[in-house]
């Protein structure tokens, strides 16, 4: 065996090159350098806007903070990249690894995410039955966050993703609130759910929620925050009112659709404000979203917006971790990317929230 030497100081290499033989011989490969990682934290928010629910939805949110590798070594700021994930899902570690990687490798630049927690089954929209979801988001969660990390507290630094109905949540978050966010990702968005599924698919009796699927609990939800009506048994005013129905009620449903011109139409100057809008729809058609997510791409396409569809394999489901970064990589290049040692300013949030609105408990 030849000794190898070290090229700083010629001191013997004997341990190094005897580890990597026996290595070798045993069929393990030689361990390399670990990937740098980034720190999670964790924060229980007690939010007065979900705290008026009618459903017993606890106010105490669960909010995981994912802090790149290398912040608490930096004094830099970070975009920040919001993430509302599907139907009954926690806030969760899920893309921990996959964000390691990728920042890791280069792929994406270094973010701050902050995953939100709808283990109940929720859609994030403001209704007096479930929550006033789009205010716990922007007059609270926001105002909480900027303070409190070193993110760039403005619309251009700040992005809204999401998954299947947080997808919906993401886009709505967008067209409903001006100059929040300066970009949109979303997975298999279910851009469906206020466009009308015919009379048969609203149930008639709210009593009888409990009991719905998942995807009529989403309808349920989508109604009574779209059109409320406490005198109706379902609680709210289906799309398809009567012809001696107020036309308001069709209104309000059209203006959340956004695959149709009138949906799109009614939030334009909104949407026109985001620099990028990245959809990523399965290939197959079914029991995925892709049809809805062509229409709604097709429908903004024809209005100058910038809305950009990648068709991938898989399911609905499917490779999530795969279409989070995906969405991050592309989101990224419309972001302002931070400065080392930026000097901090006044947080920029919408309708000039108080960050005193909300309570954050220390990380885990």
């Amino acid at each position: 065996m030849q000794v190898a030497t070290s090229p700083r100081d010629g001191r013997p290499m004997i341990l190094a090159v005897t580890l990597l033989a026996a290595a070798m011989w045993i069929g393990v490969a030689p361990a390399t350098a670990a990937t740098p990682a980034g720190t999670v934290e964790m924060h229980d928010v007690e939010s007065r806007a979900v705290a008026g629910n009618q459903m017993g939805i606890s106010s105490l949110r669960r909010v995981l903070v994912y802090l790149p590798p290398g912040y608490a070594d930096s004094r830099r700021s970070y975009p920040t990249l919001y993430w509302i994930p599907g139907w009954a899902t926690p806030a969760s570690r899920e893309y921990v690894g996959a964000l390691d990687e990728a920042i890791g490798k280069g792929r994406i630049p270094r973010v701050i995410v902050v995953h939100i927690d709808v283990r109940e089954g929720l859609v994030l929209l403001n209704s007096t039955v479930f929550g006033a979801w789009e205010d716990f988001l922007t007059q609270e969660l926001v105002p909480l966050i900027d303070p409190q990390y070193r993110t760039i507290p403005t619309p251009g630094g700040r992005a809204i993703m999401g998954h299947s109905t947080g997808g919906y949540g993401a886009i709505m978050a967008a067209a409903l609130h001006s100059g929040m966010w300066g970009a949109v990702g979303l997975n298999d968005p279910s851009v469906w759910a206020a466009c009308g599924h015919g009379l048969v698919a609203y149930p008639t009796e709210f009593a009888d929620y409990a009991s719905l699927s998942g995807y009529h609990k989403a309808l349920v939800q989508v109604g009574i925050a779209v059109a409320p009506n406490p005198e109706t048994a379902r609680g709210f005013d289906v799309p398809f009112p009567p012809k001696s129905a107020v036309e308001a009620t069709t209104h309000a449903w059209e203006r959340h659709c956004l695959m149709r011109e009138e949906g799109v139409l009614a939030h334009l100057d909104a949407l026109r404000q985001v620099s990028a809008i990245e959809v990523i729809a399965p290939r197959r058609s079914a029991l995925t979203n892709r049809d809805a997510s062509r229409k709604m791409v097709a429908t903004m396409r024809a209005l100058g917006l910038p809305v950009f569809l990648m068709e991938t394999p898989g399911s609905h489901g499917g490779g999530r971790p795969a279409r989070f970064i995906e969405l991050a990589r592309r989101l990224e290049r419309v972001l302002d990317p931070g400065f080392p040692d930026a000097t901090r300013t006044a947080a920029v949030t919408w309708g000039g929230a108080k960050g005193d609105t909300v309570h954050a408990a220390q990380p885990d």
